[in-house]
């Protein structure tokens, strides 16, 4: 039976993914695995460093493993793939065991050897992922490179007290006169480009200079509405009744949903993925090629993998769980709200942020120019 949670007000991850392509620089357990047999010299270290994500676990989850595995466990913090990458450039990647990246980074990061692969046969839990999440179209080949996490989508979100009560569908909202200057866009690249994309009918991930040209152009038309691009604090802003409509990644906005619920009256606040389609992200768990503990590495993907454990993230995070024996202890709200876990229709119209390689230099130049005018 799946719980139901009482609405309350909690502190809730602010940055999600700013899942753009950069311009990037070449460079170069458990004591028993899954069938039961000892792993002398596997032992998991007495140490972990992770790179993740602001505000992505629940209180206490940390110390919950370090208490279990008794494993002292450092967290640093990024707030975009962009950034995340260049740590690790520039620092190497001995600086880190477990790290997150979003779908598309993991292709990155393979491809500059700085992830190692994922040892399958020591994740006793790795059979909880659903099959989506077992094939990852991001993670391809005989190896695999990464752990899904969470996942979720981008889309529009806005609250009824600052627009009235109108009927949002499409990403032309975005451009609607109507509610000039307190709009915002994701300061992502990708993500804003790939919502202008989206509008004008063509896939997110185009390397066609004209219809990114096309893009370009419609998002410099679109400057003067906006009150700013910002990918942190827009669910905020909703609560506020600061700015609305905004361009924003599912949980927050629906972390403020839930947060302004009356229940009487519901919430003023919706969430909508645009009937054109838009971005579907998974965020994953990999460890850096020079990782100094990659057993701990592994233990701590089986940890989150754990049905109970996947599930307390999810109630957490209000994003989608990759985690099909979790789905017993999520609440009923998440389950049942299809902008979490949208039907196939919509889902058939979401993509994923793909590496797009040289091309990543158009986009660049586009979006210099969008942010320039």
């Amino acid at each position: 039976m799946t719980e139901t949670r009482e609405h309350s007000s909690y502190d809730r991850r602010t940055v999600l993914g700013a899942a753009g392509s950069v311009g990037l620089v070449g460079t170069a357990g458990c004591l028993t695995d899954w069938f039961g047999t000892d792993t002398a010299g596997d032992e998991a270290e007495d140490s972990l460093n992770i790179f993740q994500w602001g505000d992505y676990w629940p209180d206490g989850f940390v110390q919950s493993f370090e208490d279990e595995y008794d494993i002292d466990v450092n967290v640093s913090n990024f707030t975009s793939n962009e950034e995340m990458f260049n740590a690790l450039n520039a620092g190497g990647t001995d600086q880190y065991d477990l790290i997150f990246p979003s779908d598309y980074m993991v292709n990155v990061l393979h491809e500059q050897e700085m992830i190692q692969p994922i040892d399958l046969d020591r994740l006793s839990n790795f059979g909880n992922l659903s099959q989506m999440f077992r094939d990852a179209p991001y993670d391809p080949g005989d190896d695999r490179y990464s752990v899904p996490y969470q996942w979720g989508t981008s889309g529009i979100g806005w609250n009824e007290n600052l627009i009235g009560d109108v009927e949002i569908t499409s990403w032309e909202a975005m451009w609607d006169e109507e509610w000039a200057g307190q709009m915002t866009m994701l300061d992502d690249m990708r993500e804003s480009i790939g919502a202008a994309l989206k509008l004008l009918g063509y896939s997110l991930n185009t390397t066609d200079e004209d219809e990114i040209e096309e893009a370009k152009e419609l998002l410099i038309q679109q400057k003067d509405l906006l009150r700013t691009y910002k990918s942190s604090g827009f669910g905020t802003d909703l609560i506020n009744e600061e700015n609305s409509p905004v361009h924003g990644w599912s949980g927050e906005i629906m972390a403020s949903m839930w947060e302004t619920e009356d229940e009487d009256e519901g919430s003023p606040i919706n969430y909508i993925i645009p009937e054109e389609g838009s971005v579907v992200w998974v965020d994953t768990a990999a460890i850096t090629s020079e990782a100094q503990s990659p057993n701990a590495a592994h233990e701590f993907i089986d940890y989150f993998l754990d049905a109970e454990n996947g599930a307390e993230v999810t109630n957490y995070t209000y994003y989608g769980s990759p985690n099909e024996a979790a789905e017993e202890h999520i609440y009923d709200e998440i389950l049942d709200d299809e902008t979490i876990y949208p039907d196939d229709d919509t889902m058939d119209e979401l993509e994923y942020i793909e590496n797009i390689g040289d091309a990543t230099t158009i986009y660049d130049e586009a979006w210099t120019e969008i942010t320039n005018a």
